[in-house]
């Protein structure tokens, strides 16, 4: 069963590597079928296997010999490891989808914001709903037998999340004299608060945060960042998500284990 939700998450990975391509491009996700960014052609399916394809390939189009981004196969594996480590947490249980689903939209998101330095509403607006959703219909997701007690948490999740983000952008703009924070991270955080809820919102605050400034002053250090340089935030903050997220069973947020 574990090999079979790493097998699940590879080809969900598979399938947001398509996303990630498409949808900053405002292409359709559904059709055509997978091809080269390079020369437009259809790639087989027996070249588009996670892992395999780009392996058999090393690395390049089978018709124009071209590199292929290895972002492609770092997707697949990354999605693949979290699913792993989802069924390792939750089991096969109701959990297991709905934080998998969670989690496609963080990865989305994360590739996304790193490359175009963008998230799309798209992804971050219909996450609000669902995870507001998934509360009211899973309340073992906030720890109760009480739909509208779940449901609450989610709500103040969304508040604290997208509230405490709006504040900070706020301040930064009258500090700063530009734009801090972009409108994206405020409703990205409003997304993991709907899915986490509000303990979760200032975790994820917290650990994204710390590794953002980690990795941002390395960047600046060996020279692949100015200091003036925009850095998105959204990466880190789904990092720090998904830190909270298997962190919801431990004494840190005062939660019991599921």
């Amino acid at each position: 069963m574990a090999i079979f939700a790493f097998v699940f998450g590879a080809v969900f990975g598979s399938f947001l590597n398509v996303c990630i391509y498409r949808l900053p491009r405002s292409l359709s996700i559904v059709k055509p079928g997978s091809y080269c960014p390079n020369c437009s052609k259809p790639i087989e399916w027996f070249d588009n296997i996670p892992f395999f394809g780009y392996l058999i390939l090393r690395g390049r189009c089978r018709r124009c010999h071209k590199k292929i981004n290895p972002r492609y196969v770092l997707v697949e594996l990354l999605t693949a490891s979290l699913f792993l480590a989802l069924y390792l947490h939750f089991g096969f249980s109701a959990s297991f989808f709905v934080f998998g689903l969670f989690i496609l939209g963080l990865i989305l998101v994360t590739f996304i914001d790193w490359e175009h330095y963008l998230i799309p509403d798209l992804v971050v607006y219909p996450g609000i709903v669902l995870g507001l959703l998934f509360n009211f219909l899973f309340p073992q997701m906030a720890f109760s037998a009480s739909r509208l007690f779940a449901l609450k948490e989610a709500a103040i999740g969304v508040l604290v999340g997208g509230g405490s983000l709006y504040l900070i952008a706020l301040i930064g703009q009258l500090v700063l004299k530009k734009e801090a924070m972009g409108g994206g991270d405020i409703k990205l955080l409003a997304m993991i608060g709907a899915f986490l809820g509000w303990k979760s919102v200032l975790v994820s605050i917290f650990f994204g945060s710390l590794i953002g400034a980690v990795i941002s002053i390395l960047l600046i250090f060996i020279g692949l960042k100015k200091r003036t340089d925009y850095i998105p935030f959204g990466p880190y903050l789904s990092l720090g998500a998904v830190i909270a997220l298997f962190y919801k069973g431990s004494v840190f947020l005062g939660y019991y284990q599921i």
